[in-house]
């Protein structure tokens, strides 16, 4: 028997068995409540929900989500899932790490379930039966007592009576009550576990009965602890589960606030979240503030604690101590009481003791935002406000925090999607070297693991010290991203006629061209036109944008580059990369020209150029918290962007999105505006270049500079729009056709100084265009944008067709055949045309997709392919000619002259 190819190999289940594991988790969770957890508010409609999606600017709801299929789909940006890729998302974790939460939340296996100890085995006698049983955690009881609260009248008359009418509230917080029929449904086994729990006492009985549950949550929404409060006279009024207090009431709010207000119990707690206030946790009673609502602080990084004890002795006394406590800590701390307030004042007479008497007697959150307002305020030491200092040197960063310090090197200026860094932690003498990515929580989670074994720290503290870090490095960058708008000087006497001069010259468009051959960029007059139309448009309220699509080597960034020399600084901005969100938090986007280099194509920050050029404006939902309620909110952001957007490309597979927004032009790929580049090259190093850059380009670009301030944002009317004609075979050129029209309007706005501007009723400014306009626009629209524009192949790979063209007719006459029967390799084809292999193999591609170009085989070559032409014959191309030239449309003006002249009617 032959050797088998398994033999020696290990089979890796582990994903199938995920797979296996993930569709029983899935069937546990309800993705409606999943998403308001992490709080997407969802409606129901027709037979799912809607709600607005939280991974982009979502201004009517697109989210749809299926609760019975558990699964969701956002119809504006196209996110799609199920609860595991939801966690995923939203928290930022891997499949495995969701899927770890999302078993933890459903009381699974990493739940901490208790299992009943078997009882020893009776010697000389046979094992009796045992029941079946079943794990049993916090989780399944406080689940029990959950349901059995809806049951039991004496329970809710209870809430009643403190004011807990929301029944909202008791689902949300998983609210129950023990009425002792826990007993009736637990198996013997099942009693031990409850006792190790706490949940029954050593007699057998019932730990909390008679009284309302409240679950203590963990991190991990798991529940580690049960208050009881009883609802009858019975004694003693509050109960905890055995053992040392464990998790906090309300975890989640210091994620979510950096105020939390600390009340001295969980029924305090309660009392304001029915009022509204939700950035709220409770303490174990005056003294019940431990050490892990101390960590948590720290770890959630919350800047101020409001303590808002009982208005009674023991309350203020113990108030004041935790006071020192915080601000020693390097909290800033507020002491607040209940009241009803007027106008942050308490009202005179007895007050509320605590909070939930103040819910009795009708306080409002709007009561407890003005005692906050209004209370004192404790500020820690300047030495403890901040968590650590900072030093940089020479692109090295020095962290130093109690007791430890981090060296990072390495770390990039401008970082997107992953910051790896080198790392050197010292603790005393010792050194711990390593590297790791900021942004990877798991690569966080295995170095603090292996720091805190080394220096004998916790893990959690180092891995807070790596997101501070983090942090303050995504400060640094978005600052350097940050443009500040340069004071705009005012222009002298003689800057002013410069700039006239310039722009009254009837050659105006002539000078622009030679003007930026002066600077370095020769050939290509249409493109130099257009960028440099498009940079001027920035002052309409309707500006023109371009794409320039070529390969590598181009030229496409020395076109950008030398025409935002020509526009005043303080009105570019150019950036060649940049993080998701910084375009929100640039200060000003109003009449800019927006020069983006190539390393900032993602779809994220596309689509928010595609906003800003459609909409006028940058818009995103945001969660922020009203300053005086604490109450988090949704909120629109708006700012105002218009610009106009230089962009340019390599890659040929443009968005369709991007391209209709775009005046979409190629580079000049040919061999003369190679020796053109060529020729002004080897004048680099002459004496005659060097003058021409210390005397000729400075007033150049002064004189640009002059022109473009005496520029006005006037009107633009084009009286001869309704004589035009355009191609509408295309879906598109529906934005190409109004584009053309913004062209034409540009031409004649840069043109404003040749024109009689003349003055509406309203007193606002205008100017007519008029056949130069037209003339101008005409050229570079037909003869650049539209043919390359219409023309789904790129430019390139029309090169390459016509030399495949010529090729084959010259070689197919030789060899007797006909122009499609001759074929080709590759090689065949870089050896006859002279283009490079890189070049070839991508517009081959393009010509093989798109038919023009048929790969054929041949048994005598092997494995080589063969490509032939499918047809000797051009590349269908879209008929321009429907646009009328210059010369139609002065024709068609003289006609409508006359017409009017003799009273004849159109």
């Amino acid at each position: 028997m032959g050797k088998t190819r398994l033999i020696g190999k290990t089979l890796r289940v582990t994903g199938f068995l995920e797979e296996f594991e993930k569709d029983a988790v899935k069937d546990k969770v309800d993705i409606v409540s999943l998403f308001r957890e992490f709080g997407v508010e969802l409606t129901r409609k027709g037979k799912g929900y809607a709600g607005l999606c939280p991974w982009h600017a979502d201004k009517t709801p697109s989210l749809s989500v299926d609760r019975e299929k558990g699964l969701y789909n956002c119809f504006g940006c196209g996110e799609a899932g199920d609860v595991v890729t939801l966690v995923e998302k939203m928290k930022g974790v891997s499949f495995k790490e969701a899927l770890s939460f999302l078993r933890e939340r459903v009381g699974g296996a990493e739940a901490s379930p208790v299992t009943p100890p078997r009882p020893p085995l009776k010697k000389e006698s046979a094992p009796e039966p045992k029941p079946v049983t079943h794990e049993v955690s916090l989780q399944t009881v406080a689940d029990f007592y959950h349901k059995k609260l809806f049951e039991n009248r004496e329970a809710l008359s209870y809430l009643e009576k403190r004011g807990f009418t929301d029944s909202s509230l008791f689902t949300r917080f998983t609210l129950g009550y023990a009425d002792g029929s826990l007993l009736e449904v637990v198996s013997n086994g099942q009693r031990e576990a409850l006792k190790v729990l706490g949940i029954l006492k050593d007699k057998g009985t019932e730990h909390l009965k008679g009284c309302v549950t409240f679950p203590v949550f963990d991190e991990r929404e798991r529940p580690v602890g049960l208050y009881g409060r009883r609802a009858g006279d019975a004694e003693p009024k509050h109960l905890y589960l055995p053992g040392p207090h464990r998790g906090i009431w309300n975890r989640k709010a210091s994620k979510v606030y950096d105020e939390i207000i600390l009340t001295e119990s969980i029924i305090d707690a309660l009392s304001l979240v029915s009022l509204g206030v939700e950035n709220v946790q409770a303490c174990y009673g005056t003294n019940g503030f431990t050490a892990e609502h101390l960590q948590v602080l720290k770890d959630d990084r919350v800047k101020t604690a409001l303590i808002g004890f009982d208005a009674d002795e023991a309350g203020r006394a113990a108030a004041g101590k935790l006071r020192e406590k915080l601000v020693a800590e390097g909290f800033t701390v507020k002491v607040i009481e209940p009241a009803v307030s007027d106008g942050g004042r308490a009202v005179k007479g007895p007050g509320p003791k605590d909070w939930n008497e103040l819910l009795l007697a009708g306080g409002t959150g709007k009561d407890v935002a003005e005692l906050i307002a209004h209370a004192d305020t404790r500020a820690p030491a300047p030495e403890l406000a901040s968590a650590f200092t900072v030093k940089k040197e020479n692109g090295v960063y020095d962290f130093s925090f109690t007791n430890l310090s981090y060296r990072l090197i390495g770390v990039k200026d401008v970082f997107v999607q992953d910051l790896r860094v080198n790392i050197r932690a010292q603790c005393g003498e010792e050194s711990f070297y390593d590297r790791l990515d900021l942004y990877s929580a798991r690569s966080r989670t295995g170095y603090a693991a292996s720091l805190a074994a080394l220096f004998g720290l916790e893990a959690k503290r180092i891995e807070r010290d790596l997101v501070l870090m983090l942090e303050h490095l995504e400060d640094q960058r978005d600052k350097a991203l940050t443009v500040t708008s340069l004071k705009q000087e005012e222009l002298t006497a003689e800057e002013i006629e410069l700039g006239k001069t310039f722009l009254q010259s009837p050659d105006l468009f002539d000078q622009i061209a030679e003007d930026m051959t002066a600077l370095g960029y020769v050939g290509e007059e249409l493109n130099k036109k257009l960028v440099y139309l498009a940079a001027s448009s920035r002052i309409l309220d309707d500006p023109i944008s371009v794409l320039i699509l070529s390969q590598s080597a181009s030229g496409k960034s020395l076109l950008v580059d030398t025409v935002k020399k020509l526009i005043p600084p303080d009105d570019v901005i150019a950036i060649t990369s940049l993080s998701d969100q910084a375009l929100n938090y640039i200060p000003s986007l109003t009449h800019k020209f927006l020069v983006l280099g190539e390393a900032v194509h993602n779809e994220v920050i596309e689509h928010q150029i595609r906003e800003m050029l459609s909409g006028k404006e940058l818009s995103r939902l945001v969660t922020l918290k009203d300053p005086k309620s604490g109450e988090l909110k949704s909120t629109l952001m708006r700012t105002p962007a218009v610009v106009s957007a230089v962009m340019s490309t390599t890659r040929q597979n443009i968005n369709p999105e991007n391209a209709s927004r775009f005046f979409l032009i190629n580079a000049d790929e040919t061999r003369e505006q190679t020796r053109k580049i060529h020729e002004a090259q080897r004048r680099k190093y002459t004496l005659e270049r060097y003058a021409e850059k210390e005397r000729l380009v400075p007033k150049i670009i002064g004189k640009h500079h002059a022109a473009q301030r005496l520029l006005r944002n006037v009107l633009v009317v084009n009286e001869f729009a309704a004589l035009l004609d355009f191609p509408d075979m295309l879906m598109r050129t529906r934005r190409d056709h109004d584009r053309f029209m913004d062209l034409i309007a540009t031409v004649g706005f840069l043109r404003q100084y040749q024109k009689e501007t003349k003055t509406t009723r309203d007193g606002k400014e205008y100017v007519m265009c008029d056949l130069e306009d037209y003339r101008i626009a005409y050229e570079i629209m037909v003869s650049g944008v539209l043919a390359a524009t219409f023309l789904e192949l790129p430019k390139s790979a029309v090169e390459l067709y016509e030399a495949l063209r010529e090729t084959a007719r010259t070689l197919a006459k030789k060899e007797g055949l006909k122009v499609h029967e001759k074929t080709f390799t590759q090689r065949e084809i870089r050896e006859y045309t002279g283009y490079g292999q890189s070049w070839i193999r991508e517009n081959m591609r393009r010509l093989v997709e798109y038919e023009y170009v048929l790969p054929a085989s041949s048994r005598n070559r092997g494995e080589r392919w063969l490509y032939r032409l499918k047809a000797d014959e051009e590349i269908a191309t879209v008929n321009l000619s429907v646009v009328p030239d210059p010369e139609e449309i002065r024709k068609k003006l003289q006609t409508k002259v006359s017409k009017v002249s003799t009273g004849e009617r159109e």
